[in-house]
């Protein structure tokens, strides 16, 4: 017990830093112990609060606890409001984007990991043309990691318009300040718009026509490589001279950290 607590509290600093605060003023965890390894979790929101289900293995140690992502993962999901379940590839995109970043400038995990995943996952689960927006897919890849690829796009948009002072992250944050978290019900179309107002422009917005709505197909991999972001004999390696390589370091500096304009 003393090591799930440890587990809990770790993950709880993680997302801490990420949106500046604990997304909910209070969240009930029921944790319900297995004979496997592992963890598994699931977020509920209510009118009356907000409760993550964990199953956790009673074989698991602390150093497979404290490389598990799942309750980091369900965590940013208490921060956004409910969705429709047509549009559940934000919430989910969200939380498979956050996730990492949270823990990278926790200093919970290397950026090289986290930028590992992305080139391994993202590129090849993207939308492709004719496969229609990502509103109401029911496909597992195309709502994880189609959706993160939306708010990896929107977070560099953001970041190339403002000249590298905010990203996604202020817009997030504002998400979860007006709307209290998943204990709200809003439209996407609310959610874009107060992520939008939050960095004065319209990256959100837009990109949810083209990817929501239209399925427009993005270049994902043309997008790491201006980022800096590249794999060579199964490592991430990263391209310092790259355009957006200021862009890369600044997604996961720590909150307020100096970063490179």
């Amino acid at each position: 017990r003393a090591l799930v607590r440890d587990w809990i509290r770790t993950s709880a600093e993680a997302v801490t830093v990420y949106f500046g605060k604990f997304p909910v003023n209070e969240v009930r965890l029921v944790v319900i112990a297995n004979d496997g390894h592992g963890a598994g979790g699931t977020t509920f929101g209510f009118r009356g609060g907000s409760l993550i289900r964990l199953s956790v293995g009673r074989h698991a140690d602390a150093a497979a606890l404290k490389r598990d992502w799942v309750l980091v993962q369900e965590m940013p999901h208490l921060a956004l409001p409910q969705l429709p379940r047509w549009a559940l590839w934000l919430q989910e995109g969200n939380a498979t984007y956050v996730e990492p970043i949270a823990r990278v400038q926790a200093g919970q995990m290397d950026a090289a990991e986290m930028w590992k995943w992305t080139v391994d996952e993202m590129p090849a689960r993207h939308p492709k043309p004719g496969e229609g927006g990502l509103n109401d897919t029911r496909d597992h890849d195309r709502t994880y990691w189609g959706g993160a690829a939306f708010w990896l796009m929107a977070d560099v948009r953001i970041r190339e318009r403002t000249g590298n002072r905010v990203g996604v992250q202020q817009a997030l944050r504002a998400i979860n300040r007006q709307s209290g978290g998943n204990i709200a019900d809003w439209t996407p179309e609310r959610l874009v718009k107060v992520g939008d107002e939050a960095t004065g422009g319209t990256e959100l917005a837009d990109l949810y026509e083209q990817m929501g709505v239209a399925g427009s197909p993005a270049d994902i991999n043309g997008l790491l490589a201006r980022l800096g972001v590249g794999e060579r004999d199964g490592k991430v390696v990263f391209d310092d001279g790259a355009p957006l390589a200021a862009i890369r370091r600044a997604i996961t500096a720590v909150p307020g950290a100096a970063s490179d304009k």
